[in-house]
């Protein structure tokens, strides 16, 4: 009994000497992750691209209870923010509010350069529409497609500036239900499909294209290798893979259904194409179109669309 009480004197005095260095080891680690975390040195600063995002919000007729979904893609990385409108108005100036959003400068993807992205906005929750036109099933947006200037640290992308884009959307739309026969797609499809197509014959240097396509608030991303892609078309050497071959389509399947509201003909959607060998002079391409179809793919063509445009020498490839 006496050697048990003596380890448990021992034991006693030892346990709050050994919880103090736990808990002071605990705490430097803490104090050093978040001395990483909020690091604002030049070094760190130096690796990133700040977007300032300048959205006017005159041209919207919005409610406090509103909210608007940013969705972005810079290099390779998509970004999706929600404001909400209330407490975020108290630090507009004349109605303009404006938000910075960071991107990585360098990933595994490609780095920044001369390079395009895109940017859209959604309002949700909006009851009523703008213009007087709320028999549109089309939700106030806007989308600014630009590029970057390479040796920058920052861009500036602007937001319902205009409505311009959104007005051609409604008016694709009123088409449509008016009965357009170009125009027309299956309104009971409950999916649509994208398909964006990249040409890279001049840049055969390809491993891996990162592509993406969004519509309506909603993104999917594939990364294609290119040897496996180019085996699927049954050659067995570089030598006997032509331009054509080179023509790289992904295909992407939606369901209609967002939480913006359901996919509808004259809905903008965007693809995107990224890779460290895609330049020069551009490592990530964008381009922009609206929905047509429901029955069949909605195609986009991120580079040289004018050799696969109606005319083009690879007209039949798109």
């Amino acid at each position: 009994m006496k050697t048990i009480k003596t380890r448990s004197t021992f034991l006693y005095k030892i346990l709050p000497i050994f919880s103090i260095i736990v808990l002071l080891s605990s705490i430097n680690y803490q104090v050093s992750v978040l001395a990483q975390k909020y690091d604002n040195s030049d070094e760190n600063e130096e690796d990133l691209l700040k977007m300032k995002l300048r959205m006017n919000l005159n041209n919207l007729e919005l409610k406090n209870n509103d909210i608007i979904k940013i969705v972005a893609y810079v290099n390779g990385e998509p970004l999706i923010k929600y404001l909400n409108l209330e407490p975020s108005m108290n630090q507009a100036t004349g109605n303009f509010l404006t938000r910075t959003y960071e991107f990585n400068k360098t990933n595994e993807i490609a780095s920044v350069g001369k390079d395009e992205y895109f940017v859209c906005g959604y309002v949700l929750n909006s009851e009523e529409s703008i213009q007087s036109n709320n028999y549109s099933k089309i939700k106030p947006y806007d989308c600014d497609e630009a590029e970057t200037v390479e040796g920058v640290d920052q861009t500036t992308a602007r937001l319902f500036s205009t409505m311009k884009k959104y007005q051609k959307s409604v008016d694709l739309n009123t088409l449509n239900t008016k009965g357009n026969v170009s125009t027309k797609g299956n309104e009971d499809s409950d999916e649509v499909k994208i398909t964006v197509i990249t040409p890279i014959y001049d840049q055969k240097d390809v491993e891996f294209l990162t592509v993406i396509a969004m519509v309506k608030g909603e993104y999917q991303i594939k990364t294609v290798n290119i040897e496996d892609e180019l085996k699927k078309k049954g050659g067995i050497s570089d030598e006997n893979y032509s331009d054509e071959d080179y023509i790289i389509k992904v295909p992407f399947v939606f369901k209609r259904s967002t939480e913006i509201g359901t996919i509808e003909v004259g809905d903008m959607f965007f693809g995107c194409a990224s890779s460290g060998e895609l330049g020069p002079p551009q490592n990530t391409e964008c381009e922009k179109k609206f929905i047509k179809n429901f029955d069949k793919a909605n195609n986009m063509v991120t580079r040289h669309e004018e050799d696969l445009a109606p005319g083009g020498i690879y007209e039949k490839f798109s």
